[in-house]
């Protein structure tokens, strides 16, 4: 999915980054396309000003500002230097004060150790990327105030997942990025312009899991996760028939084949970063398909 993916923890997710250049340009999926599967879905996706205008703060709320706020802190550089600075100064500001020297001089000498303590603890973290992501997390949460309450509650499950993805492992910290990425873009932005359902949410539950698995391609050559993706993408047809939408589930299964076919190149060259670029373009129809289904 992403060349950083193997070696060491990938840039979030992001179709548009604060700076507003492409974050992403090999992936579709993500944020942008969960959040108009979420509007899709919603049925309030309609091309009137205010429905635009709400999918222009939700693209920007879960694709750039949550992005930036995940992105800032996995690559930040004073997670790893606060601790050490913070041992430092600990060791000469538990040194005791000479009481036998005059009270000027103690009072310099508690002075020094503060001014110490600030510049080497906590400048640092003012000059450090912690300002953006004070900044990004704080937008986000006013955007989502403007959409509603369950968007922010939303929103704010979103932030704190990202801080709890900072503290696993790379393969472990997956389940949550497809969480933060797929699952509460598309529940942020159908919770904006409608209303939630129980069926819909199972539909975002088997996309997320899609999206888990294609992670883990990225990073491993286990074709379990191609059977796994297989499986799920099965799921989403057999809930598509059960909801009387045989031509959405046509098209879903449609992609299922064009993955097959994918997959017979995929036990040969055992390539598992290509073969999830290659197939993500279906994954990304069936999304639009299978909200397209949930609407009509």
């Amino acid at each position: 999915m992403e060349d950083s993916y193997t070696s060491s923890r990938p840039v979030a997710g992001r179709l548009v980054a604060l700076e507003f250049l492409p974050a992403r340009p090999l992936t579709f999926l993500g944020p942008t396309c969960a959040v108009l599967c979420g509007a899709i879905a919603s049925g309030g996706l309609l091309l009137k000003n205010q429905s635009l205008l709400f999918v222009i703060l939700l693209i920007l709320l879960c694709d750039a500002l949550l992005g930036a706020w995940r992105a800032r802190w996995l690559h930040a550089d004073w997670r790893s230097a606060v601790p050490h600075n913070l041992a430092r100064a600990q060791i000469w500001l538990a040194l005791p004060d000479d009481s036998a020297e005059s009270l000027p001089v103690r009072i310099t000498r508690f002075l020094s150790r503060r001014i110490k303590f600030v510049r080497s603890v906590i400048w640092p973290l003012i000059d450090s990327e912690i300002i953006s992501m004070l900044v990004a997390g704080l937008l986000a949460v006013c955007i989502a105030i403007v959409l509603g309450v369950l968007p922010t509650i939303l929103t704010g499950v979103a932030l704190i997942l990202a801080l709890i993805e900072g503290q696993l492992e790379i393969k472990t910290g997956a389940l949550l990025r497809a969480v933060f990425e797929i699952t509460l873009p598309w529940l942020i932005a159908q919770s904006a312009l409608g209303s939630l359902s129980w069926f819909s949410f199972a539909i975002v539950v088997c996309f997320t899991l899609v999206y888990v698995a294609l992670l883990d391609l990225s990073s491993t050559r286990k074709e379990r996760r191609v059977i796994l993706s297989n499986a799920i993408q099965l799921v989403i047809v057999l809930l598509l028939i059960a909801t009387n939408t045989p031509a959405g589930a046509g098209i879903v299964a449609l992609g299922i084949l064009a993955q097959i076919l994918w997959q017979v190149r995929f036990r040969v060259d055992r390539d598992g970063r290509t073969y999830a670029q290659r197939v993500q373009s279906y994954i990304l129809v069936s999304m639009l398909v299978t909200a397209f289904s949930l609407w009509l």
